[in-house]
């Protein structure tokens, strides 16, 4: 059995039960250049979704991809983003098609949707959020890192509470060292950002568990990006941030 994963140190989070079990050779893929995801771009595209997009449009989607993190994934977000920007254009007459030529994906679509990834009213939320507001949104994207692989990441209060409280005491920041959320207060905080839309409640089926699960559609780099350029980068990046190889 072969396993591929994103993240270099997967294996140091299993159990030692599992670890044991594992193999220890590994092979370590570099992040994709401009010029790869050019060609992996241009390959998914292939037909008449070629001509549709232009190619300094491809070009720069590739580009900010790179200067992100690599990932082909966030490359394949942008192009589906601004092909619906465009899309909508012309559906609503902002954009007219010129006689004898088809619909265009330009740069500038590609561009308004990479601004849409990353400036969204949830991004701006998260960004806008307390120290403790933060403490929390850091500790369920850290918690859900390290769940990668699992489709659906439901996380308990109480595991919630414990992964606080180990980001607050590692911080070396008074603000952070200071919070000493009970269960009362995680409910309320939770609970104002489940009105935010920035993560739901369930309840769950077990009849003998009393709190709710915490669940959120953001992934931990998303988290990490909304805190770019606030008094919370430097714990978000800590936590959040992607390792890399090269």
């Amino acid at each position: 059995v072969i396993g591929i994963f994103n993240t270099i140190n997967l294996p140091e989070r299993l159990s030692l039960k599992l670890q044991s079990r594992l193999g220890g050779e590994r092979c370590h893929f570099k992040s994709y250049t401009v010029d790869e995801t050019v060609a992996i771009l241009k390959t998914r595209l292939d037909g008449d979704a070629s001509q549709v997009f232009d190619e300094d449009a491809i070009k720069f989607a590739s580009r900010k991809t790179g200067n992100l993190s690599g990932d082909i994934r966030k490359a394949f977000h942008m192009c589906k983003v601004a092909a619906q920007n465009a899309l909508d254009d012309y559906a609503s007459g902002r954009r007219r098609i010129v006689e004898g030529s088809h619909p265009k994906v330009k740069i500038s679509d590609v561009q308004r949707g990479s601004r849409d990834m990353y400036t969204s009213i949830i991004h701006k939320a998260i960004s806008c959020s307390s120290s403790y507001e933060a403490l929390v949104l850091i500790a369920i994207g850290a918690l859900k890192k390290a769940k990668v692989g699992k489709d659906i990441v439901s996380l308990d209060v109480q595991e919630m509470l414990t992964k606080i409280e180990s980001i607050a005491n590692g911080s070396g920041e008074e603000r952070y060292l200071s919070a000493r959320l009970s269960l009362a207060d995680l409910l309320g905080i939770l609970s104002r950002l489940g009105d935010a839309g920035i993560l739901t409640l369930t309840t769950p089926k077990q009849s003998n568990h009393p709190w709710p699960l915490i669940q959120t559609s953001l992934e931990p780099y998303e988290i990490n990006s909304s805190y770019r350029n606030t008094s919370h980068s430097k714990l978000a990046e800590k936590h959040l941030a992607e390792q890399r190889l090269f």
